[in-house]
């Protein structure tokens, strides 16, 4: 069903582009959503405000783990604001969140982090009868630092990009098209529900406007790009059998092929 994306993991890690800084915009930090992140004795502690009030109630009473995430002192590593950051964990807890109070009070002393993630943690439901395993569900992502909000405002943008590739893909299948289907084709298929937010690219190199996600396709060439909070245009294309991308230290994604 998505053979359309085979190889596409190895590509975009071994084809993806220099990445270069863009925090020109300073990035917001130490909140997102409602949720703040502050220290008491020294120690992370996780403050729902009433504005997240209706995102705490997803995890009141149930098992959670935060994880905060520092500068990476090893590759492979991905570019956020001036230093290289990494996905493992250097500092985290997993506790039983609070019925009442919205404060996540982890006991974490680390320091020198980027950002943190809030999960609610894995667990075993019995339904019709049968145990199954649910898995982790991220609740929020917070930045610490303007090196922890470049690499997820990036990271959030570019799964959004092989989203649509994955998307345009099956619309490929479905309606027997030879080659990436057209921006009119996916507007027709569902697309059109996004409105400003999907638009169409005069050209491989053209650059959409803040807040939407450009998509371009000509037969076997097909590029999506979306631009960063700070300006930085975020890309993923493929011409012919040549893929490059500047966004592959953020996506992990099943292989495929890139070619429909």
């Amino acid at each position: 069903m998505l053979k359309a994306l085979t190889g596409i993991a190895v590509a975009l890690v071994l084809l993806v582009a220099p990445s270069t800084a863009a925090a020109q915009t300073a990035l917001p930090v130490g909140e997102a959503h409602g949720v703040r992140i502050v220290r008491e004795r020294g120690a992370i502690v996780v403050v729902f405000t009433q504005r997240a009030a209706k995102l705490y109630e997803r995890i009141a009473g149930r098992s959670v783990s935060v994880y905060c995430t520092g500068p990476a002192d090893h590759p492979p590593a991905t570019t956020g604001g001036d230093r290289a950051i990494s996905e493992e964990a250097s500092g985290g807890v997993t506790m039983r969140a609070p019925k009442r109070g919205r404060r996540l009070v982890t006991g974490d002393l680390t320091r020198g982090m980027d950002y943190c993630r809030v999960w609610l943690a894995a667990r075993t439901v019995r339904r019709n009868g049968e145990r199954r395993r649910i898995r982790p569900r991220l609740i929020v992502s917070v930045p610490l630092t303007q090196a922890g909000a470049v690499f997820l405002d990036e990271q959030s943008k570019a799964r959004g990009l092989v989203r649509v590739l994955i998307a345009a893909s099956l619309v490929t299948e479905q309606e027997h098209v030879v080659g990436w289907p057209t921006y009119d084709l996916l507007l027709e298929s569902g697309f059109r529900k996004l409105g400003k937010r999907f638009v169409s690219l005069a050209s491989p190199t053209d650059t959409p406007p803040a807040g939407a996600i450009g998509y371009y396709s000509h037969g076997r060439d097909v590029t999506v790009a979306v631009l960063s909070r700070t300006g930085r245009r975020l890309f993923i294309s493929s011409t012919g059998d040549v893929l490059s991308t500047n966004v592959g230290s953020y996506v992990y994604i099943l292989s495929g092929r890139i070619t429909p």
